[in-house]
């Protein structure tokens, strides 16, 4: 009898955080698919490869506009983002870079 052992390759991933405030309830649309949803208030994107993703993202009862990023996945790692109020509008402030993440237009 011979043993065949077979090395299975970990595909490593990468996964974006993204937390809001308690009182503003969100969904995340990527790349044009609706995302799971396992909270209110914060989104996990999960086993993604390196490079450019774009997200929307809408608010619960259409309480405010659609907002739409393109968020940079890093390769082996995650990124981290709060999502904070700005007037009518919402923006990404990234955790790691200590900045807000500039939307579609902005430079």
């Amino acid at each position: 009898m011979v043993a065949f052992m077979a090395t299975v390759s970990a595909q490593p991933f990468s996964y974006i955080y993204i937390q809001g405030d308690k009182q503003t309830p969100f969904y995340v649309k990527m790349e044009g698919k609706m995302q799971p949803r396992y909270g209110k208030n914060y989104s996990i994107l999960s086993e993604l490869n390196p490079g450019p993703v774009h997200i929307e993202i809408l608010f619960q009862q259409r309480i405010f506009p659609s907002q739409k990023f393109t968020i940079e996945v890093p390769e082996n790692g995650y990124r981290g983002f709060l999502l904070n109020r700005q007037g009518d509008s919402f923006a990404l402030y990234d955790l790691q870079k200590k900045e807000y993440l500039a939307t579609p237009g902005e430079k």
